[in-house]
Parts: C-alpha cells; structure tokens; sequence
C-alpha cells in the first residue's frame, strides 16, 4: 500500500505562477528529464498531464502563468536538488495556494521508516516560497 505525502502552502494574497516556478528553478530545481516537460492545465477536470519538450520549458511557464487558467488547477513536475527525490508542484484555483505532492522517489526518513522526511523538502522549497508572501504551511503523510 502506498502513501500519500503532501506539503500545503498557503500565501497571502493571489501569487504569480511563473514567479513561483522561476523562484525554484532558480534554487536548482528541475525538470525530471532532460528532454521533458510535464506538467497541467486543468481545463476539463480530469487532471490529464501532458508532456512539452524540455527547451520549451519557459513557453509551458507563460502557458501555466496565463490568466485565463486562474480558476482552474494548474502544475509542474519537477525534482530537488541533490538527488533523485521530487514531485508535481500544483497550483489551486485562485492561486492563494499550491501544494507540492511529493510523487517521485520519496525521501524517506532514516532507519527504513515508511515516513517521508518531511523536513528535508521543507527545508529545499521554504526559502524560494517564503519571499513570495508564504503565510502557512501544512503537511501530511498518510496511508
């Protein structure tokens, strides 16, 4: 059985989508694959993921960052530095809140614990986000 592990973070007001996803990229996140891009616009419901090719990264950035996608749930994989650990980065609608799911090669706490390790994506994520207006944060590790 697999988990869900998932960090909220809430701001202040409204963000912008392309500040947020420059802000990480900018601390050394990154795309999963070197020819690749995945990520979301939620314009039906059905939260179906498409691909873009990896030079087109800042095309897919203004095509997320659109204002006619503000009411609607839009994202991007990407991985953390310093390994192999990352996860698909959602924005909410109304873009006051985006969670991060983390989805690709958990990190996993010490000691083969079944629980993420929490910490160390805060840790990667809080500094670039915190600037931008971040007002709390929630995370959970659940079966």
């Amino acid at each position: 059985m697999s988990r869900t592990v998932d960090i909220d973070f809430t701001f202040g007001e409204a963000i912008s989508v392309s500040e947020v996803l420059y802000a990480l990229l900018g601390t050394g996140l990154r795309m999963p694959s070197d020819t690749e891009v995945p990520y979301l616009v939620d314009e039906d419901g059905m939260f179906e993921w498409q691909k873009a090719a990896a030079s087109d990264v800042d095309d897919v950035i203004s095509r997320l960052a659109d204002k006619r996608w503000e009411d609607r749930a839009v994202g991007m994989t990407l991985l953390l530095p310093d390994g192999p650990h990352g996860g698909d980065l959602l924005f909410h609608p109304g873009q006051t809140s985006v969670s991060f799911v983390v989805a690709v090669h958990p990190r996993h706490l010490p000691d083969s614990s079944r629980f993420c390790d929490l910490g160390w994506y805060l840790a990667r994520l809080v500094p670039a986000l915190e600037p931008l207006g971040l007002a709390e944060i929630e995370a959970r590790d659940a079966p």
